[in-house]
């Protein structure tokens, strides 16, 4: 009998002890998968972990710095910096912007904070308040012989996967809101989606596309970085704003969340991070915090 209370004993120890251990917060820029499975289970109080769903090819809203390896970005920063604020665990999830609903349907991740389009998509998501003002624009090579829309007749354009340059694009609301955008879509040669922007434009400058339709922000990064090779339409394709997408119904955590963005926009924080991507135009696209 003793023997036997002996292992019990021991038995619920050891189950304790690995308990314990499990119960650590993970700071990965990488969750495993067991990690970020329990995004919509974690709590809501101090000390939950907080799981941001983002496209980690989607400069400068979210991408993998060269040099350290690490995943930032415009909205990664302020997501780091609301969870300082509230005593909550980040984790920067990469995910396939094509699964993006899926994701945050199964609890994967909390939120999509990453240049996400609140436009038009009003009754998908619970939405935090917008805070940037965004454009969709054309890129073409710097010599290509495209100035205006109406020269994209009969030409390759690509828009990435699930994004709102694909959506302006190939969306008809059934109003007659974007009947410019799909009759300008209906001039193209043809109309090609890609998985990141990344490869769009390096696919462009190698001759696969003459144009590109994309967010500005993006756009502008790809200008920067490639000094001398893409050049921007003057007419945009379309404006929208960019906000926090929540899980529909999911009101307790968009109001937490957002709670803590009006204090950092109200302090500067959110103006602050901005200007470390000025290359980018971000400051002068918040319409908060300023």
């Amino acid at each position: 009998m003793k023997k036997t209370l002996a292992v019990l004993l021991a038995g619920i120890l050891c189950a304790g002890m690995l308990a314990a251990c499990g119960s650590s917060a993970s700071t990965s820029s990488e969750p495993s998968p067991a990690e970020a499975g329990t995004a919509a289970e974690a709590g809501a109080g101090e000390g939950r972990t907080f799981t941001v769903g983002f496209d980690a090819e989607y400069p400068p809203y979210g991408f993998k710095d060269e040099g350290s390896g690490d995943y930032t970005g415009f909205d990664l920063e302020m997501a780091e910096e609301l969870c300082k604020r509230r005593g909550w665990t980040l984790v920067k999830q990469p995910i396939d912007w094509d699964s993006k609903d899926m994701e945050l349907g199964s609890g994967a991740i909390d939120c999509i904070w990453n240049g996400m389009t609140f436009t038009g998509r009003e009754e998908e998501y619970t939405w935090s308040d917008p805070y940037v003002d965004n454009s969709i624009v054309i890129a073409v090579n710097a010599d290509s012989d495209i100035q205006t829309p109406a020269d994209l007749a009969g030409k390759i354009v690509v828009a990435q996967s699930g994004s709102s340059a694909l959506t302006a694009l190939t969306d008809d609301p059934g109003d007659g809101s974007n009947d410019e955008n799909l009759a300008l879509a209906a001039s193209f040669g043809n109309l090609e989606e890609i998985a990141d922007y990344n490869s769009a434009f390096m696919q462009m400058n190698a001759g696969v596309y003459d144009a590109i339709a994309v967010d500005i922000g993006v756009a502008q990064y790809q200008l920067a970085a490639n000094e001398g090779k893409y050049r921007l339409l003057e007419q945009p394709i379309s404006t929208e704003q960019y906000a926090i997408a929540f899980l529909k119904g999911n009101t307790e955590l968009r109001d937490q969340v957002q709670e803590t963005f009006n204090e950092m926009a109200a302090d500067g924080t959110v103006l602050k991070i901005a200007q470390n991507y000025t290359d980018f135009n971000l400051p002068d696209m918040l319409i908060v915090g300023k």
